[in-house]
């Protein structure tokens, strides 16, 4: 792209932003997706070169599948240094699963696998399912008082109070009640920043409150694990993620009646708690929301999903529960609601893609012209979103289309292309937390999207930008990723019932 000596490649960026209107607030990850669109011959060599200083590092971002595959799938390379000693230093030490690399990431993940399974989590639905019914009846005061309610506080106290259910097997009803974990770790998390943030990097109280929090969160979760240790033959029932990865730890002491733990241990776990309490809410508790608001605006799509739930649930939604407690299995004969959430993750990821750091030498080869192009010294970043809408893998890219991920024929336009959808990424990094986040954001439109709806109550004269109002955006409380313009304001209304229990106004 053009590029300037002073300020390398921002003015270019600040024209395409002009142009499309971006709005002041609009999350940065966009970017790359009206890039393609301005160049799009620059765009086809399937990687772009970037120079954001001085407000970031130099960035490769990549475009094409095949070259996503190359450096995080047949060749998974380590994260890029910044994320782990710069971003996550002062909230894990960069020593949590995210950011680990080598033999200490391989332990960590065979550490925590078991817990994140499918089948131990469904083991849980129960637990789930309790922390549901509670957001279930904040919907219903809502919907009764007809007050506006942001409805992403809604879904990420419901995200937190399962993810703490999953992780840690304890109910800290955030929902009801600010938790004190959970204030502190979103606190910490307020503290981070992505790209040169003055206020933010000069701060003079900033590695006080980091010090502070982090003693919180360590305060609250040093009882939880050292309990868990002791007591885990006597945990009946379903074991958390928390207590499948002190298993191994448990079973190597030699003697079985010394259960103390080193304190290094503890601090490890710690670290890996932090990263799943925060990622294993945030991203899905905006997803979410963002789903219910799609589907809000697509009436006879909410429709298919409704009558998908009454053909596997029964037509009875109060009965929804405990049919679901009873048989976890039924959440996996839900094909449209996932495909639901799948297309909300196409179109609105909170994340833009995972960036990775080449080593000397290294290159990205084009699958079709065989060109090489060297990556030292760059982020590697591959732009899922930006691949999520190209219209040259999709078929009508920009629409909400829920039923592309039930066609089977892939000679069918609409028949999801392989690895252009990576809201998860692939290969042996990918999220290990993607199963409890689908399962968990089926449960809760199971259980909701029967009896509410939600309709944003933004401003009439407010922006539309990418197709809607509630556009991904840049929030100062939510550092990390990206989150819905001022929290998704919405008013919330009870669907209503004809006599006997059918249902009208669809």
């Amino acid at each position: 792209m053009p590029h300037s000596f002073l300020l390398g490649h921002l003015w270019t960026t600040a024209k395409i932003a002009i142009k499309h209107k971006f709005p002041r607030d609009a999350n940065g990850q966009w970017m790359f997706h009206f890039i393609r669109m301005e160049y799009p011959e620059i765009a086809s060599a399937g990687l772009l070169y970037m120079d954001p200083w001085p407000i970031s590092y130099p960035i490769i971002a990549v475009y094409h599948p095949d070259m996503m595959n190359q450096f995080v799938q047949e060749n998974s390379l380590p994260k890029f240094f910044a994320q782990g000693q710069v971003e996550f230093k002062h909230f894990t030490g960069g020593r949590d699963i995210v950011n680990l690399e080598g033999q200490e990431w391989k332990s960590a993940r065979a550490m925590f696998n078991p817990g994140f399974s499918a089948k131990n989590l469904l083991s849980l639905i129960p637990d789930f399912v309790e922390e549901t019914l509670v957001f279930r009846e904040r919907l219903k005061k809502a919907a009764a008082s007809g007050e506006v309610i942001k409805l992403e506080d809604y879904t990420i106290d419901v995200t937190v109070d399962v993810v703490s259910r999953a992780v840690l097997g304890a109910r800290l009803q955030h929902q009801t009640k600010p938790h004190r974990l959970i204030t502190a770790m979103q606190s910490a998390t307020q503290l981070m920043y992505f790209q040169l943030e003055i206020l933010k990097k000069l701060s003079p109280t900033r590695h006080i409150k980091y010090w502070i929090y982090n003693r919180i969160m360590r305060q609250e979760l040093t009882p939880l694990i050292e309990n868990t240790a002791r007591n885990y033959e006597k945990i009946e029932g379903p074991k958390t993620i928390l207590a499948l990865a002190l298993k191994s730890y448990v079973a190597e002491k030699q003697d079985p009646k010394d259960r103390t733990i080193p304190r290094a241990f503890i601090d490890s776990i710690i670290q890996h708690i932090k990263i799943f309490m925060f990622a294993g809410h945030d991203t899905t508790a905006t997803t979410l929301a963002t789903c219910l608001y799609l589907l809000a605006q697509h009436p006879h799509k909410l429709a298919t999903l409704r009558a998908e739930h009454d053909a596997v649930l029964g037509p009875d939604p109060t009965t929804a529960a405990s049919r679901i407690a009873g048989d976890p299995t039924l959440l996996n004969r839900l094909p449209y609601t996932l495909g639901a959430l799948k297309e909300t993750l196409r179109l609105f990821s909170p994340v833009g893609g995972t960036i990775r750091q080449a080593p000397p030498g290294h290159a990205l080869v084009h699958p079709d012209t065989g060109t090489r192009y060297p990556t030292h010294g760059f982020m590697l970043h591959s732009s899922a979103v930006t691949l999520a809408r190209d219209p040259a893998y999709w078929h009508e890219a920009d629409t909400f289309e829920p039923a592309r991920w039930l066609v089977r024929d892939d000679a069918d336009p609409w028949y999801p292309p392989r690895h252009a959808w990576r809201m998860f990424e692939v290969g042996p990094r990918n999220c290990i937390g993607q199963e409890l986040s689908t399962l968990e954001m089926r449960l809760i439109l199971a259980l909701t999207a029967r009896e509410y709806e939600v309709e944003d109550a933004y401003p009439r004269d407010a922006q539309t930008w990418l197709g809607v109002r509630a556009y991904q955006c840049f929030n100062a409380k939510y550092a990390v990723t990206a989150h819905l313009r001022d929290g998704l304001p919405v008013r919330v209304r009870e669907r209503r019932r004809e006599e006997g229990g059918g249902r009208v106004g669809d």
